[in-house]
């Protein structure tokens, strides 16, 4: 089975709420856990079962508790996390404190966060004796390509999980961690960019909905970036992506289009650039694949909007250092993580 399983009841009682916190504190550094009257708990009858998995950089995981109270050490207020994550209860509520803001997620929601100004939570089962469960996603920002500035509108705050793209990506999550036994290590790469491909769709389609045309001329930029990325995301494979196809695709003038995007990027990248480099990252991932390992470079480079095959080798020596025939092949030189 792929994934890192823990149960409580492995571990002596005493050590059980210990043991776990320190679990807790090495994927949430600066916060600590407490029961809900404020007492460290002394670990007996604390009940904690957890699978997680590593999907590429994309990791999920199932949790379920006792119930318990989790809040920031004050020492580390504002400590930044590379990271966003949806918490998503399937029993009991999540009951958060997010930059002075309180809120409720419930089994049907998720909860959108990236931990920078998460005070705390409480995680509350539904009765005295019930227990708190929930799915988890963790994606590295980086991952995302939609517009940081756009995200923060939805950050703290909790998000459909029981419909639309929401429903999609719950369900996936469920069904990878439910079937964690018939996986191969091999399978984790391609179930992480489903995975990733999901809460693209729920994050835009959430984006979308609050963006009505009156708003301010900031915010309706934002929107168009956040259509522009989602529509250049869904359309690699076509060799006919151009910066000027994009911009027609939304009605702007290409001068506009770079221009929107260039505030995006902090000037790094071009809408091109943005192109070639996520057409290689798929084409690298194909590489690497093992169940791909007949296909002949040039057809992976096809399926990525490649045309010549002289201009794909070019361009993958230009990012990776090597030829995609020699990555293939295993060259040492060949980059670990890549470009993200």
């Amino acid at each position: 089975m792929i994934g890192d399983e823990f149960r409580s009841d492995e571990v002596p009682a005493p050590e059980r709420f210990t043991h776990w916190t320190n679990r807790m504190c090495s994927r949430m550094e600066g916060f600590c856990a407490l029961e809900a009257g404020g007492e460290r708990r002394d670990g007996t009858g604390f009940l904690a079962e957890e699978l997680e998995i590593a999907l590429g950089g994309v990791q999920v995981a199932a949790r379920r508790l006792s119930p318990v109270h989790v809040r920031r050490e004050s020492a580390n207020a504002g400590v930044d996390d590379a990271t966003y994550q949806f918490l998503m209860p399937l029993q009991g509520s999540l009951h958060t404190d997010w930059d002075g803001r309180t809120g409720v997620c419930r089994p049907g929601g998720m909860y959108f966060h990236d931990g920078t100004r998460l005070g705390g939570f409480d995680c509350r089962a539904a009765d005295a004796s019930g227990t708190f469960d929930a799915l988890v996603v963790t994606i590295p920002k980086e991952r995302l390509t939609l517009p940081a500035g756009s995200l923060r509108r939805l950050i703290g705050r909790e998000l459909p999980g029981d419909r639309g793209p929401g429903a999609l990506l719950a369900g996936t999550v469920g069904h990878v961690l439910s079937s964690a036994h018939v996986y191969r290590p091999t399978d984790t790469a391609r179930l992480g960019t489903a995975v990733l491909d999901l809460v693209h769709a729920h994050l835009a389609h959430q984006l979308e909905a609050l963006t009505p045309e009156s708003l301010d001329p900031e915010h309706r930029r934002h929107a168009l970036l956040v259509r522009v990325v989602d529509f250049m995301r869904h359309h690699l494979e076509d060799p006919e992506l151009t910066p000027q196809s994009v911009a027609d695709a939304h009605h702007v003038s290409v001068s506009y289009l770079h221009r929107i995007f260039r505030a995006h990027t902090g000037g790094r990248e071009t809408v091109a650039g943005w192109i070639r480099r996520r057409r290689l990252e798929h084409a690298r991932r194909d590489l690497a694949d093992p169940v791909l390992a007949a296909v002949p470079v040039h057809r992976i480079a096809a399926r990525w909007g490649y045309t010549h095959a002289e201009a794909f080798t070019r361009n993958f020596r230009a990012a990776y250092g090597v030829t995609p025939r020699e990555f293939r092949q295993g060259d040492p030189a060949a980059s670990a993580d890549g470009v993200s």
